[in-house]
C-alpha cells in the first residue's frame, strides 16, 4: 500500500508538539508532503525538522493545489470551515483541530461536504484518542461500576493559551477569531461527559471574563442532566492561582478517578475491595494520526468523525447560550 501523503496547513504549536512529531513516527505509512503557514518561517522549521522535504507553499491556493491525499488544518478556529471545506472540495480527506467549526451551520455543511465527496472527515477531538481515556470509556460501558448517577471534571490553568502554551497566539483570547475557553476545552471535556454518560437533556452554565481587557469566556461552571438521569459539573478556569485536573466517575457500585497528573486512574467499588489502579501506561489504543490513515485506508470505527466533533460543538454552544440567558437549562442541539 503506498503512503498517505499529507499536507499540513497551520505550523504553529500544535503542528509542532504533536501533528509533525506523529506523522514522522508513522513515516513508514505516510510522509508530509506539503506545508502551508501565513508565516513562512514556521513552515521552514517543520520541514527542517522533519526527515521529510514536503513542498512549503506561499498561497492557500498553492497548498490546495498541491500532490497531497489529505490534509490536517490546525490553524485559529475561525480559519477551519472556510480551509476544510476548500480542501474537502479538492478531494482531500481531512483532519481538522478542534472546534471543527464556529457554528453548527458550519459543521454540518462540512460532513454534507464530505459524505458528497466520499472524504473522510476527522476532528481532532484528541481525548477520544488517549488509551487511558479509552480504558474508562470501556468500563463505564461494561458496567464495572454500575448505573452512571454522576461525573464531574475541573480542567483549570493560571492564564490563557497565548500566555502558556503558545506565547503571542492571541487569537486564543479573540472572539473575531472564535477563541475562549468554552472552544478551548469545554469542547474537549463537555465531548468527555456525552461520551462516558450518553445523550444530554439539558446544560445549565455561567460563564465569566475574569482577565483583564478579556473579550472572550475565560471561567466557565455548567451542570449537565443526562437522558438516563445522571447529572455532571464541568468547570473550567484560565485564572485559578494555581492549575490542576480532575475527574472523577460515580456509578451505584463504584467510582473512578483520574488524578491530576492523568497517569492512571483508580477503580473504587462499594464491596470494599482494595482500590483498582490501571496505569496509562498500560493501557493501548491509536493515536488520532494513526487513526487518520486507518480511516483513509477504509477501515471502519475512527473514534472521532465529524458527527462527534459536531456534537462537542453543540455541548460547548448550549453552554454559551445557557449562560447568556442567566443560567436557563438549555437543550443542547445533538444529533
Amino acid at each position: 500500500m503506498s503512503k498517505v501523503r499529507i499536507g499540513i496547513v497551520g505550523c504553529g504549536k500544535i503542528t509542532q508538539a504533536s501533528h509533525a512529531p506523529a506523522l514522522s513516527a508513522l513515516a513508514e505509512q505516510t510522509e508530509i508532503a506539503a506545508l502551508y503557514d501565513t508565516d513562512p518561517g514556521k513552515a521552514r522549521i517543520i520541514a527542517e525538522d522533519s526527515h521529510f522535504k514536503p513542498a512549503i507553499c506561499r498561497t492557500f491556493k498553492e497548498f490546495l493545489d498541491a500532490d497531497t491525499d489529505a490534509v490536517i488544518i490546525a490553524t485559529p478556529n475561525n480559519c477551519h470551515y472556510r480551509q476544510a471545506i476548500a480542501c474537502l472540495d479538492a478531494g482531500k480527506h481531512v483532519m481538522v483541530e478542534k472546534p471543527m467549526a464556529a457554528n453548527l451551520r458550519q459543521a454540518d455543511a462540512m460532513c454534507e461536504l464530505a459524505r458528497r465527496k466520499r472524504r473522510h472527515l476527522q476532528v481532532n477531538q484528541s481525548f477520544r484518542y488517549f488509551p487511558l481515556y479509552n480504558f474508562i470509556a470501556e468500563a463505564i460501558a461494561s458496567g464495572e461500576i454500575g448505573k452512571p448517577l454522576h461525573i464531574r471534571c475541573l480542567r483549570a490553568g493560571v492564564d490563557a493559551p497565548n500566555v502558556g502554551w503558545s506565547p503571542g497566539a492571541d487569537w486564543f483570547v479573540s472572539k473575531a477569531a472564535a477563541g475562549g475557553i468554552l472552544m478551548d476545552i469545554a469542547v474537549h471535556m463537555g465531548d468527555l461527559l456525552l461520551w462516558y454518560f450518553g445523550g444530554v437533556e439539558s446544560v445549565s452554565a455561567q460563564n465569566s471574563i475574569r482577565r483583564p481587557r478579556g473579550e472572550v469566556v475565560d471561567n466557565s461552571t455548567s451542570l449537565f442532566r443526562f437522558g438516563n438521569g445522571a447529572t455532571g459539573v464541568l468547570e473550567l478556569s484560565w485564572t485559578f492561582p494555581v492549575g490542576g485536573n480532575s475527574l472523577e466517575i460515580w456509578g451505584d457500585k463504584g467510582s473512578i478517578v483520574v488524578p491530576p497528573d492523568m497517569a492512571s486512574c483508580e477503580i473504587r467499588l462499594k464491596n470494599g475491595k482494595q482500590p483498582k489502579v490501571v496505569a496509562a501506561a498500560d493501557c493501548k489504543f491509536d493515536n488520532s494520526h494513526q487513526w487518520f490513515i486507518h480511516s483513509i485506508n477504509g477501515k471502519k470505527g475512527n473514534p472521532a468523525t465529524g458527527k462527534v466533533g459536531r456534537n462537542a460543538l453543540a455541548l460547548l454552544l448550549a453552554i454559551a447560550k445557557s449562560s447568556e440567558r442567566n443560567g436557563r437549562p438549555v437543550k443542547p442541539e445533538l444529533i
